[in-house]
C-alpha cells in the first residue's frame, strides 16, 4: 500500500485528493500540510510513497521544498499541483525533481492517471534495484579466459537481458536464440556482410524451435514469435528509460541507451514516463540484436 502526504494551502484541495486516494483504494494518506517549510521535516521524518505538492505555498513554495527535499536526500516521489501553466514555472518544477505535473482545478481522471503512473514507476524501480543487487554477485569473467562458443554468448547475453530487467519476460529466449542464429549466420560468412532482414530469421526460429523436440513454448509461430520479441524489447526499453530518469548517469543507462536503442526514443520514452509526452519511444528490433551481438564481440 503506499503512501500519501499531500501539502495544499487549500484545506477544501487537501480534502479532495484524500478522498480521491481513501476511496479508490490508491494507499493511504500518512499526513498532510498548508506550510511548506513545516511540511519539510515532517516528509523527511515520515518518507512517504508519494507526495502530491502545491506550487504556490507560505513559508516556502513547492518548488523550493522539493528542491530542499531532494537535497536532504529524500527518496519520496512528488507530484507537483498548481493553476500556473507558465512554461518556465513547468520546467521550473521539474528540475526541481517532480515526477508529474496536475493542474487546477482538479480532474479525477487525471489524478488517477499521474498516480497510477507514478505508482508504475515506483514498482519499476523496485524491480530494477532487486535486478541490480542480483547482477552486482555475477562476477564478469575476462575477455581471454572466455571461450568463444555459443554457450558463452548465451551467457553474455543472459546478463545483458538480466540488466535490462527482461529476464522474465516471455519474449527473453526468443531474443537469445535470435542472437544465436544470427552469430551462427556470421561466422558461416567470414568475411562476408550479413544483411539479414528480420522476417526470414523469425521463420529459421520457428523452424529452430518446431526441430528442437525437448523445447516448450507458448507458440512456435512466426507472428506469436516477433509480438514475444517486440513486447520484450519495448519492456527493455521502458526499464532502461525509468533507470535513466532516476540515475541518468548509471553505467547500464550510458551503456545500452544508445547501444542497443536510438538515443531519441529512449528520451521519448522517458519524456512519456515522466508526463511531458502521450507517446512511447519507438524499437527498432534489428539495431537491439546488432547491439547485443556488438557487445559479445567486446
Amino acid at each position: 500500500m503506499l503512501d500519501f502526504y499531500i501539502v495544499d494551502d487549500d484545506i477544501s484541495i487537501r480534502r479532495v485528493l484524500a478522498n480521491i486516494i481513501t476511496t479508490r483504494h490508491l494507499g493511504q494518506v500518512v499526513g498532510e500540510n498548508g506550510d511548506g517549510s513545516q511540511a519539510f521535516n515532517e516528509i523527511l521524518e515520515i518518507s512517504p510513497d508519494i507526495v502530491l505538492m502545491d506550487l504556490l505555498l507560505p513559508g516556502s513554495d513547492g518548488i523550493e521544498t522539493i528542491r530542499r527535499l531532494k537535497e536532504a536526500g529524500s527518496g519520496s516521489h512528488f507530484i507537483m499541483i498548481s493553476q500556473v501553466d507558465a512554461q518556465d514555472m513547468v520546467s521550473m518544477a521539474y528540475q526541481s525533481g517532480i515526477e508529474f505535473y496536475i493542474h487546477k482545478p482538479l480532474n479525477v481522471t487525471e489524478v488517477l492517471s499521474v498516480i497510477g503512473r507514478v505508482n508504475e514507476l515506483i514498482q519499476m524501480k523496485k524491480s530494477l534495484s532487486i535486478i541490480q543487487k542480483t547482477v552486482e554477485h555475477i562476477k564478469p569473467r575476462k575477455e581471454k579466459d572466455v571461450p568463444e562458443t555459443q554457450n558463452s554468448n548465451l551467457r553474455s547475453v543472459d546478463v545483458i537481458i538480466s540488466n535490462l530487467g527482461i529476464t522474465g519476460e516471455a519474449g527473453s529466449n526468443d531474443i537469445r536464440r535470435l542472437v544465436e542464429l544470427v552469430c551462427m549466420k556470421k561466422k558461416s560468412l567470414t568475411g562476408e556482410y550479413f544483411n539479414y532482414k528480420l522476417g526470414d530469421m523469425y521463420k529459421m526460429l520457428s523452424l529452430h524451435f518446431e526441430k528442437n523436440e525437448n523445447y516448450h513454448h507458448s507458440s512456435s509461430e512466426v507472428k506469436a514469435i516477433e509480438q514475444r520479441i517486440r513486447r520484450t524489447v519495448a519492456k527493455a526499453l521502458q526499464n532502461l528509460a525509468t533507470l535513466g530518469i532516476e540515475n541518468p548517469h548509471d553505467p547500464k543507462f550510458t551503456r545500452y541507451s544508445t547501444s542497443l536503442f536510438d538515443f531519441k526514443e529512449v528520451k521519448q520514452e522517458m519524456d512519456f514516463l515522466r508526463g511531458d509526452s502521450n507517446y512511447h519511444g519507438k524499437i527498432n528490433v534489428k539495431k537491439f540484436i546488432e547491439g547485443l551481438i556488438l557487445h559479445l564481440n567486446k
